[in-house]
């Protein structure tokens, strides 16, 4: 049966598919949304939490483009925290504990009220693409996709938004069973008809601990962890008055040896040790039983039980992802305080699946050599929610730009971590799945979290995803900022008693000559919050407001020196490399640059420099040819 044609077809309704959509639908396009399952649809097979340290900035970053994710978990929370407060603002990161149930629940509300989209319960199975000649070259391009009981629904734009379903297989020690996540049926047939278009897959592999019944756990033995009492909103639409409720806690204890030695002597039991996995797994979350035989030296290691929703009495055992025998998974978990008569409601298990070479993509995200073919999330080779979800808004935005006739959306790593996280899928070949980190920002002084609606309010109101009220508001936000820092640093104050009691009060040095304000609050002991008694000139603005103006002025010198930093950057990205260079008539260029430019076809010199195998050297033989032409 051929189905009424469509503008785009996502497959996949996950946290990806579930951002590609909705940008799709809200920007006007006809959308059709696939999935295994309607009651998976947004669904957190892994963690019960949404943010965390980097992944927290990706969601703000999401819902300052006019995304959904930050305004879901604010509508799903049961624990809010701000992590990494001790530091400095580049790297703190609000983490939220969620209820899965509602999570999903509420993001399917969403999509099914959405005008233009369509939730469609079916296995996609296969690709359509045309093949034209256009210009004296043959183009391949999407015309529609295939199900598995072999209708036709045409589209003039496809979406992978597979996350880990591709021929899924999970593992709990010698049991392996082909379906994807929490028992969802696998896709098995869509691997074949991207091998078929010629598209590089690779085999990964990923992992979650068990799930234990919440009663049977002992909290005595246990460091409670709560909420933070000030909740501070994921999206930039709320208030903290908007989303205040009561919070539940979650409970820190630690392996210890005994633990240790259960794992090391039924290592040979493991199949990540015993070669039944085949995918490589994540480097920066690995199972407890990587954990015990990479880091031999460590006495304990943390384990976080954290609630899996209000809905249920399953707790998560965070940090303790596994793929061991049932059996020693109970010998295991009841070894650690606490877990000592725990009963497990789900084992954990390791997952393997395919996903894509991501560097075969544009920084669009669509396929370099397949015109309307998009990919995001775990199908490229990323993991996390988080990671997903910002793949998903960027796939689903530069769809609509492609079928609208308008230049994509691009973000570069100086603009935001969503710009980091594709530049790195895109250009360096990841050889894990790739997990979003702080350390992974050249310019986290500037990305940070809090400021992400200033950052990317322009780029989410010009695509057409923000609408014009948030688009004032941040407009009139950082007209507040300047204007304040502005009389800060107009504004002087003496050596009268006032100030000095003030100063002395503050453990501060009392001045010896008039000092502005704004010097005032770069002292460290200060603040803008704490020199309110001797500004009495000040205006009334919102804590968002007064954060930015603090950081703005406390941090001056090291955010001019790394916007200098971005200037130099910013240079080499705009020196583009045409389009029809051919890297065998540049001279002195070593083999494996030249191998390495042909494969990637960087679209400037600053992606050249970052792709791995081209160095300085090349970099400069490229631009001296350049210069030439």
């Amino acid at each position: 049966m051929i189905y009424p044609s469509y503008d785009v077809a996502v497959i996949g309704a996950g946290h990806a598919g579930c951002e590609a959509a909705l940008a799709c639908a809200r920007l006007g396009l006809k959308t059709i949304v696939f999935t295994v399952s309607v009651d998976s649809i947004a669904m957190m097979p892994c963690n019960p939490n949404v943010g965390g340290t980097s992944k927290g900035h990706l969601v703000r970053e999401i819902d300052a483009l006019g995304g959904e994710m930050g305004k879901n978990i604010d509508r799903t929370f049961i624990q809010s925290k701000m992590l990494n407060t001790s530091k400095g603002p580049a790297v703190h990161s609000l983490r939220a504990q969620a209820d899965k149930k509602n999570y999903s629940a509420e993001m399917r509300k969403i999509l099914e009220k959405t005008d233009n989209l369509v939730i469609r319960q079916d296995e996609v199975s296969e690709i359509v693409v045309e093949k034209t000649e256009e210009g004296g070259s043959s183009v391949r391009r999407v015309t529609g996709v295939k199900t598995c009981s072999g209708n036709l629904y045409p589209c003039r734009s496809a979406i992978l938004c597979t996350g880990v379903y591709l021929k899924a297989r999970c593992i709990t020690g010698e049991m392996s069973t082909y379906t994807g996540p929490n028992g969802l049926p696998a896709a098995n047939h869509l691997t074949q008809s991207l091998i078929d278009l010629g598209i590089e897959v690779r085999r990964f592999k990923t992992g979650t601990p068990a799930r234990i019944d919440g009663r049977t756990i002992d909290y005595s033995k246990m460091e409670e962890q709560k909420g933070d009492e000030k909740i501070v909103p994921f999206s930039f639409s709320n208030k903290r008055s908007d989303i205040e409720r009561d919070q539940v806690s979650c409970w820190l204890t630690y392996t210890n040896s005994e633990t240790h030695r259960i794992i090391r002597e039924n290592i040979d039991r493991s199949p990540l040790f015993s070669g039944m996995i085949e995918g490589v797994g994540p480097r920066y979350c690995p199972s407890i039983e990587d954990k015990v035989m990479r880091f031999a030296d460590k006495e304990r290691h943390q384990v976080f039980i954290e609630p899996e929703g209000l809905y249920t009495n399953e707790m998560y055992i965070s940090g303790m992802s596994s793929s061991l025998p049932e059996d020693v998974q109970y010998e295991m978990y009841r070894s650690v305080p606490g877990l000592e008569n725990a009963v497990i409601v789900r084992n954990a298990y390791a997952i393997e699946y395919d996903c894509i070479n991501a560097t075969q993509l544009k920084a669009s995200l669509e396929f370099k050599d397949i015109e309307g073919l998009f990919s995001a999330g775990q199908s490229n080779g990323s993991s996390g929610y988080e990671e997903a979800a910002a793949q998903g808004i960027i796939a689903g935005i530069n769809s609509a730009m492609k079928l609208l006739g308008r230049e994509p959306l691009i973000l570069d790593r100086s603009d935001a971590y969503i710009g980091v996280l594709i530049d790195d899928l895109v250009t360096k070949e990841t050889a894990e799945p790739y997990r979003m980190m702080t350390s992974r920002a050249e310019y986290r002084l500037l990305l940070r979290q809090d400021n992400a609606d200033l950052r990317l309010y322009e780029y989410g109101h010009r695509v057409g995803l923000l609408s014009d009220d948030r688009y004032e508001a941040v407009i009139n936000k950082k007209k507040i900022i300047e204007s304040e820092i502005e009389r800060l640093n107009s504004t002087t104050v003496g050596t009268t008693e006032t100030i000095q009691h003030f100063l002395r009060a503050h453990d501060s040095t009392e001045l010896t000559s008039g000092s502005t304000l704004a010097e005032l609050v770069r002292r460290p002991e200060l603040s803008y919050e704490a020199i309110a008694d001797i500004d009495p000139g000040r205006p009334v603005v919102e804590e968002d407001v007064a954060e930015q103006i603090n950081i703005e002025v406390k941090y001056e010198g090291y955010i001019n020196r790394q916007r200098l930093q971005v200037d130099q950057f910013r240079k080499l990205e705009k020196k583009l490399i045409p389009a029809d260079i051919d890297y065998d008539d540049v001279p002195s260029l070593r083999i494996e640059a030249r191998q390495k430019l042909k494969k990637f076809c960087p679209v400037s010199i600053g992606q050249a420099s970052r792709i791995s195998g081209v160095s300085p050297a090349d970099i400069s033989v490229l631009l001296v040819f350049l210069g030439r032409k």
